[in-house]
Protein backbone atom coordinates (compact mmCIF):
# COMPACT_ATOMS: atom_id res chain seq x y z
CA UNK A 1 0.00 0.00 0.00
CA UNK A 2 2.80 2.51 0.96
CA UNK A 3 4.32 1.81 -2.53
CA UNK A 4 1.53 1.99 -4.60
CA UNK A 5 0.89 5.54 -2.49
CA UNK A 6 4.23 6.72 -2.91
CA UNK A 7 3.96 5.55 -7.20
CA UNK A 8 0.80 7.89 -7.01
CA UNK A 9 2.29 11.07 -5.30
CA UNK A 10 5.30 10.62 -7.89
CA UNK A 11 2.68 10.42 -11.00
CA UNK A 12 1.21 13.20 -9.84
CA UNK A 13 3.86 15.28 -9.43
CA UNK A 14 5.47 14.92 -12.47
CA UNK A 15 2.13 15.75 -14.19
CA UNK A 16 1.85 18.75 -12.43
CA UNK A 17 5.56 19.14 -13.71
CA UNK A 18 3.94 18.79 -17.61
CA UNK A 19 1.14 21.11 -17.00
CA UNK A 20 3.86 23.88 -15.87
CA UNK A 21 6.36 23.03 -18.89
CA UNK A 22 3.87 23.38 -21.36
CA UNK A 23 2.51 26.50 -19.87
CA UNK A 24 6.09 28.05 -20.41
CA UNK A 25 7.30 25.86 -23.23
CA UNK A 26 7.26 28.60 -25.89
CA UNK A 27 6.26 27.75 -29.50
CA UNK A 28 6.78 30.20 -32.39
CA UNK A 29 3.96 29.44 -34.90
CA UNK A 30 5.72 30.34 -38.75
CA UNK A 31 2.97 30.65 -41.38
CA UNK A 32 3.08 31.99 -44.58
CA UNK A 33 -0.44 33.71 -46.15
CA UNK A 34 -0.59 33.99 -50.34
CA UNK A 35 -2.79 36.81 -50.99
CA UNK A 36 -2.79 38.42 -54.34
CA UNK A 37 -5.24 41.41 -52.83
CA UNK A 38 -2.23 42.50 -50.96
CA UNK A 39 -0.21 44.92 -53.63
CA UNK A 40 2.48 43.77 -55.83
CA UNK A 41 4.08 46.68 -55.03
CA UNK A 42 4.39 45.71 -51.31
CA UNK A 43 5.76 41.67 -52.00
CA UNK A 44 5.75 40.72 -48.61
CA UNK A 45 4.63 42.11 -45.32
CA UNK A 46 5.68 39.82 -41.95
CA UNK A 47 3.72 40.07 -38.74
CA UNK A 48 4.84 39.08 -35.26
CA UNK A 49 1.81 38.61 -32.98
CA UNK A 50 1.46 37.80 -29.60
CA UNK A 51 -1.73 37.94 -26.88
CA UNK A 52 -2.70 37.19 -23.74
CA UNK A 53 0.64 37.59 -22.22
CA UNK A 54 -0.61 38.06 -18.62
CA UNK A 55 1.61 37.02 -15.73
CA UNK A 56 4.35 36.41 -17.91
CA UNK A 57 7.55 38.18 -19.17
CA UNK A 58 8.19 37.77 -22.72
CA UNK A 59 11.29 35.24 -23.11
CA UNK A 60 14.18 37.02 -25.06
CA UNK A 61 15.79 33.51 -25.84
CA UNK A 62 11.85 33.06 -28.00
CA UNK A 63 12.39 36.44 -29.55
CA UNK A 64 15.92 35.75 -30.58
CA UNK A 65 14.79 32.77 -32.51
CA UNK A 66 13.08 34.79 -35.01
CA UNK A 67 15.92 35.40 -37.65
CA UNK A 68 13.07 36.96 -40.43
CA UNK A 69 13.03 41.10 -40.75
CA UNK A 70 9.57 41.98 -38.87
CA UNK A 71 7.33 44.93 -40.46
CA UNK A 72 4.69 45.08 -37.55
CA UNK A 73 5.01 43.90 -34.08
CA UNK A 74 0.90 43.21 -32.96
CA UNK A 75 -0.42 42.61 -29.04
CA UNK A 76 -4.08 41.42 -29.22
CA UNK A 77 -4.99 41.81 -25.80
CA UNK A 78 -4.51 40.55 -22.05
CA UNK A 79 -1.40 42.08 -22.02
CA UNK A 80 -1.23 42.39 -18.37
CA UNK A 81 -4.25 42.02 -15.56
CA UNK A 82 -4.71 42.59 -11.75
CA UNK A 83 -1.68 42.51 -9.61
CA UNK A 84 0.96 42.40 -12.62
CA UNK A 85 3.44 45.05 -12.22
CA UNK A 86 3.32 47.93 -14.43
CA UNK A 87 7.60 47.37 -14.19
CA UNK A 88 6.75 44.06 -16.01
CA UNK A 89 4.42 45.64 -18.67
CA UNK A 90 6.85 47.93 -19.50
CA UNK A 91 9.61 45.09 -19.52
CA UNK A 92 7.84 43.18 -21.97
CA UNK A 93 7.19 45.82 -24.34
CA UNK A 94 10.93 46.75 -24.00
CA UNK A 95 11.66 43.34 -24.81
CA UNK A 96 9.07 43.42 -28.00
CA UNK A 97 11.74 46.59 -28.93
CA UNK A 98 14.21 44.31 -29.83
CA UNK A 99 12.37 43.09 -32.81
CA UNK A 100 12.99 46.84 -34.57
CA UNK A 101 9.29 47.28 -35.73
CA UNK A 102 6.53 49.55 -35.01
CA UNK A 103 4.17 47.70 -32.07
CA UNK A 104 0.63 48.29 -32.22
CA UNK A 105 -1.91 47.61 -29.17
CA UNK A 106 -5.36 45.99 -29.29
CA UNK A 107 -7.60 45.79 -26.11
CA UNK A 108 -8.57 42.77 -23.54
CA UNK A 109 -11.16 42.18 -21.45
CA UNK A 110 -7.95 41.57 -18.70
CA UNK A 111 -6.27 44.73 -19.47
CA UNK A 112 -9.01 46.39 -17.71
CA UNK A 113 -8.13 45.20 -14.44
CA UNK A 114 -5.24 47.47 -13.90
CA UNK A 115 -5.46 51.32 -13.82
CA UNK A 116 -5.98 52.26 -17.74
CA UNK A 117 -4.35 55.37 -17.32
CA UNK A 118 -1.06 54.19 -16.00
CA UNK A 119 -1.26 51.42 -18.78
CA UNK A 120 -1.86 53.84 -21.36
CA UNK A 121 0.49 55.99 -20.68
CA UNK A 122 3.13 53.32 -20.16
CA UNK A 123 2.21 52.37 -23.83
CA UNK A 124 2.76 56.04 -24.84
CA UNK A 125 6.29 56.45 -23.35
CA UNK A 126 6.97 52.98 -24.95
CA UNK A 127 5.90 54.30 -28.44
CA UNK A 128 3.24 51.73 -28.63
CA UNK A 129 0.40 52.66 -30.89
CA UNK A 130 -3.59 52.02 -29.75
CA UNK A 131 -6.04 50.92 -32.02
CA UNK A 132 -8.96 50.81 -30.86
CA UNK A 133 -12.05 50.80 -33.06
CA UNK A 134 -9.44 52.82 -34.85
CA UNK A 135 -8.03 51.40 -38.16
CA UNK A 136 -4.33 53.07 -40.12
CA UNK A 137 -2.73 52.94 -43.44
CA UNK A 138 0.66 51.39 -43.39
CA UNK A 139 2.69 52.21 -46.39
CA UNK A 140 5.54 49.71 -47.94
CA UNK A 141 7.24 50.14 -50.99
CA UNK A 142 5.20 53.16 -52.32
CA UNK A 143 1.86 51.23 -51.68
CA UNK A 144 -0.26 50.69 -48.37
CA UNK A 145 -2.68 47.97 -46.46
CA UNK A 146 -4.80 48.75 -44.11
CA UNK A 147 -4.55 47.70 -40.19
CA UNK A 148 -7.57 48.13 -37.56
CA UNK A 149 -8.59 46.88 -33.92
CA UNK A 150 -11.73 46.18 -33.16
CA UNK A 151 -12.80 46.75 -29.54
CA UNK A 152 -14.58 43.94 -28.23
CA UNK A 153 -15.00 44.00 -24.21
CA UNK A 154 -18.04 45.48 -22.50
CA UNK A 155 -15.77 47.90 -21.64
CA UNK A 156 -15.60 49.50 -24.75
CA UNK A 157 -18.29 47.95 -27.65
CA UNK A 158 -17.17 46.96 -31.01
CA UNK A 159 -17.40 50.41 -33.98
CA UNK A 160 -16.73 48.57 -36.85
CA UNK A 161 -17.50 51.93 -38.67
CA UNK A 162 -15.64 53.65 -37.16
CA UNK A 163 -12.50 50.98 -37.20
CA UNK A 164 -13.24 50.57 -41.40
CA UNK A 165 -13.20 54.66 -41.64
CA UNK A 166 -10.83 55.66 -44.24
CA UNK A 167 -10.03 52.34 -45.91
CA UNK A 168 -10.99 52.63 -49.63
CA UNK A 169 -10.86 48.80 -50.73
CA UNK A 170 -7.04 48.06 -50.00
CA UNK A 171 -6.06 44.70 -48.21
CA UNK A 172 -7.26 45.09 -44.46
CA UNK A 173 -5.85 43.26 -41.52
CA UNK A 174 -8.26 43.39 -38.42
CA UNK A 175 -6.99 42.54 -34.92
CA UNK A 176 -9.83 42.09 -32.15
CA UNK A 177 -9.14 40.31 -29.08
CA UNK A 178 -12.13 37.79 -29.00
CA UNK A 179 -12.55 36.23 -31.84
CA UNK A 180 -16.38 35.68 -31.49
CA UNK A 181 -16.40 39.84 -32.04
CA UNK A 182 -15.16 39.14 -35.98
CA UNK A 183 -18.33 36.57 -36.35
CA UNK A 184 -20.61 39.29 -34.80
CA UNK A 185 -20.18 41.41 -37.77
CA UNK A 186 -22.60 41.58 -41.02
CA UNK A 187 -21.80 40.22 -44.06
CA UNK A 188 -21.06 43.53 -45.66
CA UNK A 189 -18.40 44.31 -42.83
CA UNK A 190 -16.85 41.22 -43.03
CA UNK A 191 -15.90 40.92 -46.88
CA UNK A 192 -13.74 44.15 -46.01
CA UNK A 193 -11.77 41.90 -44.08
CA UNK A 194 -8.83 39.94 -45.48
CA UNK A 195 -7.27 38.30 -42.39
CA UNK A 196 -8.78 38.32 -39.07
CA UNK A 197 -6.28 37.79 -35.79
CA UNK A 198 -7.24 37.09 -32.27
CA UNK A 199 -6.62 35.32 -28.76
CA UNK A 200 -8.44 35.55 -26.17
CA UNK A 201 -9.68 31.67 -25.75
CA UNK A 202 -6.31 29.88 -25.11
CA UNK A 203 -7.42 27.26 -27.06
CA UNK A 204 -9.34 25.85 -23.80
CA UNK A 205 -5.64 25.98 -21.94
CA UNK A 206 -6.28 22.58 -20.44
CA UNK A 207 -8.01 19.80 -22.25
CA UNK A 208 -8.93 16.66 -21.22
CA UNK A 209 -9.18 13.93 -23.87
CA UNK A 210 -9.48 16.75 -26.55
CA UNK A 211 -12.16 18.16 -24.93
CA UNK A 212 -12.07 22.04 -23.58
CA UNK A 213 -14.20 25.37 -22.99
CA UNK A 214 -12.99 26.68 -26.22
CA UNK A 215 -11.98 25.04 -29.92
CA UNK A 216 -8.69 25.13 -29.96
CA UNK A 217 -6.72 27.74 -32.02
CA UNK A 218 -5.20 27.92 -35.25
CA UNK A 219 -6.04 28.90 -38.68
CA UNK A 220 -9.11 28.66 -40.53
CA UNK A 221 -10.93 30.23 -43.24
CA UNK A 222 -14.13 31.79 -43.57
CA UNK A 223 -15.20 32.44 -46.82
CA UNK A 224 -12.73 34.93 -48.40
CA UNK A 225 -11.60 35.79 -44.78
CA UNK A 226 -8.36 34.25 -43.31
CA UNK A 227 -8.57 33.93 -39.55
CA UNK A 228 -6.18 32.75 -36.92
CA UNK A 229 -7.33 32.02 -33.13
CA UNK A 230 -3.54 32.59 -31.12
CA UNK A 231 -4.04 30.10 -28.12
CA UNK A 232 -2.26 32.64 -26.33
CA UNK A 233 1.08 33.21 -24.67
CA UNK A 234 0.16 32.92 -21.25
CA UNK A 235 -2.35 31.41 -18.86
CA UNK A 236 -5.52 32.26 -16.80
CA UNK A 237 -5.18 31.46 -12.64
CA UNK A 238 -2.55 28.52 -12.47
CA UNK A 239 0.25 28.12 -15.01
CA UNK A 240 -1.18 25.11 -16.43
CA UNK A 241 -1.44 23.93 -19.80
CA UNK A 242 -2.38 20.82 -21.43
CA UNK A 243 -3.47 20.11 -25.33
CA UNK A 244 -2.27 23.68 -25.99
CA UNK A 245 0.15 25.75 -26.35
CA UNK A 246 2.14 28.53 -25.54
CA UNK A 247 3.06 30.51 -28.48
CA UNK A 248 3.35 33.28 -30.55
CA UNK A 249 3.26 33.95 -34.75
CA UNK A 250 5.35 34.83 -37.37
CA UNK A 251 2.80 35.41 -40.44
CA UNK A 252 4.17 36.73 -43.82
CA UNK A 253 1.68 37.93 -46.36
CA UNK A 254 2.43 37.55 -49.66
CA UNK A 255 1.49 38.96 -53.07
CA UNK A 256 2.69 35.96 -54.95
CA UNK A 257 1.50 32.48 -55.18
CA UNK A 258 2.66 30.32 -53.10
CA UNK A 259 4.45 28.51 -56.25
CA UNK A 260 6.74 31.09 -57.02
CA UNK A 261 6.63 32.43 -53.18
CA UNK A 262 8.59 28.94 -52.76
CA UNK A 263 10.62 29.09 -56.18
CA UNK A 264 11.79 32.58 -54.39
CA UNK A 265 12.23 31.68 -51.07
CA UNK A 266 12.42 27.80 -50.41
CA UNK A 267 9.83 27.53 -47.99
Amino acid sequence: MLLFLSLLIILMCAFIGYLVYMAYHDTIDDHTIYNQALPKEIGNVTLFFISDVHTRYIKETTLNEIKKPIDLVIIGGDLTESKVPLSRVRENLKRLKQLHAPIYFIWGNNDFEVNVESLERILYEEEVTILANKGMHIHKNGASYFLLGLDCCNKREANIEAGLKGNDGEYCIMVTHDPSAFYALDQEHIEKLNFVLSGHTHGGQIRIFGMGPYSRGGYRKYKDTEILTSEGYGFTKLPFRLGTRSECHVITITHQSSETYSEKYGN
